[in-house]
């Protein structure tokens, strides 16, 4: 039976190799050992984790799927997570690591014409900034750590700090290099999947930018027609921008009006029963916001991105809210969510009383003060 075993399992790999679903990383790494190889497919599932010894390693599997997954080479007992994206396709991929800097992207030389644009792309980044992807990941790796909770309070928000620093800082760095990639790439394919696993909805029009001049044959890949929508979405609720209208109804099956608005600003807060922050932010508007600003001339609306009623009503009458609400009770499906843009829930809206953006996404901390800086000048 053991033996037949082995046949059958010796049949399916030929059988596999036999359809072009094998693939192959041979690798190159002087000087480092200790060390692991890995990749996962985009589901996050591993397909491959093989040891480095002697600065070299092989390592095969069986490909079901074509497409983008994340190749590490870390050391046994690093910190840092030294994780890349890497496309995906039967064949034989050789992989070149520099042991001295391993938040580098290792050179990757392979058939599959996607990687070669992919590498193109690191190679940019890091050459505009490989100083700044190793501060991120060892910042990440020290406050990730179990050595983090060794030091004190004071210690971990300084580390913290620096950390939000240096990503803010990464970010600058892949917007960069994915600019000047995509000048000097314009009919590249890649260059939509990497802006869209960018902070995009962060400055919407300079992303267009990039994006406008892109090939007609990359705008109309399936993840460039994707990145297209979004971004013109996107640039439909950018400041200034006229606010989408609001649908659904209150609890009691009032529309909202547009002609009924008679305050100078408003703040628009997405929200959902089950969310926990929202609830508490529903006390701070009711019990601070409202108390400290000047109700003339502020107003307050919610918009519950819930899709059972009762939970909705529930939580208004726990929260003891005052102010309009309205839902269409689609849930993650509601078109308030799609015409807003909503990246996340809790969130929250600025607009004016001529129903203009003032600014979106606002941090809630940061609420007060926006909208006293906006009545200053208003």
């Amino acid at each position: 039976m053991k033996k037949y075993n082995v046949l059958l399992a010796a049949a399916l790999l030929l059988a596999a190799c036999g359809n072009n679903t094998q693939l192959t990383f041979t690798g190159k790494a002087p000087g480092l050992s200790n060390a692991v190889f890995a990749v996962k497919d985009a589901q996050g599932n591993s397909l491959i984790g093989e040891n480095i010894a002697g600065g070299s390693f092989t390592a095969k599997t069986i490909l079901e799927n074509t497409g983008y997954g994340r190749m590490s080479v870390n050391k046994n007992g690093d910190k840092n997570n030294n994780e890349f994206e890497v496309y995906l396709e039967p064949g034989d991929y050789t992989v070149e690591v520099d042991a001295a800097k391993l938040s580098n992207y290792p050179k990757v030389t392979s058939a599959s014409s996607i990687q070669k644009e992919l590498s193109a792309y690191y190679a940019t980044r890091d050459e505009l900034g490989s100083s700044a992807v190793a501060a991120f990941n060892e910042l990440d790796g020290k406050a990730n750590s179990v050595d983090a909770k060794k030091i004190t309070a004071q210690e971990y928000r300084d580390l913290l700090d620096r950390l939000s620093k240096a990503r803010l800082r990464l970010e600058e760095i892949k917007f960069e290099a994915l600019k000047k990639y995509a000048q000097a790439n314009p009919q590249s394919t890649v260059t939509a999947h990497i802006m869209s696993e960018l902070e995009f909805k962060n400055d919407p029009a300079a992303y267009k930018a990039i994006y406008d001049g892109l090939s007609t044959a990359a705008k109309n890949s399936d993840e460039g027609k994707a990145l297209g929508e979004k971004l013109n979405m996107l640039m439909k609720v950018q400041p200034g921008s006229t606010a989408p209208g609001i649908a659904g109804t209150t609890p009691d099956g009032k529309t909202f009006d547009l002609k009924a608005l008679d305050k100078k600003i408003y703040l628009v807060d997405f929200w959902k029963a089950g969310n926990d922050l929202s609830r508490s932010n529903h006390n701070e508007i009711r019990d601070q916001l409202m108390k400290h600003l000047n109700m003339k001339k502020v107003g307050f609306i919610s918009i519950s991105m819930d899709n059972k009623k009762d939970w909705w009503t529930k939580a208004i009458a726990d929260d003891k809210v005052t102010w309009p609400q309205y839902s269409d009770l689609k849930g993650n499906d509601s078109a308030n969510g799609i015409n807003w843009m909503i990246p996340k829930i809790p969130c929250y809206f600025l607009v004016d009383g001529n129903w203009k953006i003032v600014e979106r996404d606002v941090d809630f901390a940061r609420v007060e003060t926006s909208i006293r800086t906006y009545l200053e000048k208003h």
